[in-house]
């Protein structure tokens, strides 16, 4: 859980709900973790972001490759433990405690990150290696409790798994076999959709701004 305030990162001011408390229980409703805050709502929380999580197994690979993150490090508001990324497709429906919730698209990191950690390359390591974490709606709103086991309920057929998504979307961005595939399946963002569209046109987007220089 986390309140949005003013923290200074480098030097550099950011109103952000990133510093994340550990808590034994939530209660979710549609909009989110009742009582955590976003900074930025231009580009985070509603109910297509209601919450974000992340997977134990991610954090594993982190300390084997020598880095000390622990859960809540990546802002999520669930560290899940049971399932890993590459276990994970959008538009999957996911049962956590009483909560019932559909994978709604992967979370593409930013220049927080980086901020927040004094690693200027980290939101473009967190892309490459696929461990950016992923938002869901909530469908069953209820409470999420320490330990809640996480079950997956229901696949779509045709869906793709989180580090396709994450290939097509942020690494081999002019895979046009990737990007057709990507367009027609289950549960991808129209946004998303239209962005990838106009890669197959030739236009591909500049995520500087996003990523950091």
């Amino acid at each position: 859980m986390g309140k949005a305030q003013w923290q200074n990162y480098g030097g550099r001011d950011i109103f952000t709900g990133a510093h994340k408390n550990l808590v034994e229980a939530i209660s979710v409703d549609v909009n989110g973790a009742c009582g955590d805050e976003q900074g930025n709502l231009k580009v985070h929380g509603g109910p297509e972001k209601a919450l974000l999580l992340y997977t134990r197994d991610d954090y594993e690979h982190w300390i084997r490759d020598g880095y000390e993150f622990a859960p809540g490090n990546f802002f999520e508001n669930i560290t899940i433990d049971g399932l890993s990324t590459s276990d994970i497709h959008l538009a999957d429906t996911l049962r956590i405690g009483e909560v019932t919730v559909q994978v709604s698209q992967i979370r593409r990191p930013c220049t927080t990150l980086a901020h927040r950690w004094s690693m200027k390359d980290l939101p473009r390591l967190v892309q490459s290696t696929g461990r950016s974490g992923f938002y869901v709606r909530v469908l069953t709103p209820g409470t999420i409790r320490t330990n809640d086991p996480v079950t997956l309920v229901q696949r779509e057929p045709g869906s793709v798994d989180l580090p396709e998504v994450n290939r097509v979307m942020n690494i081999d961005r002019t895979d046009a076999r990737g990007i057709r595939a990507l367009i027609d399946a289950p549960g991808m963002p129209p946004r998303w959709v239209s962005q990838l569209q106009r890669r197959l046109s030739g236009y591909v987007t500049d995520d500087t701004d996003r990523l950091g220089e």
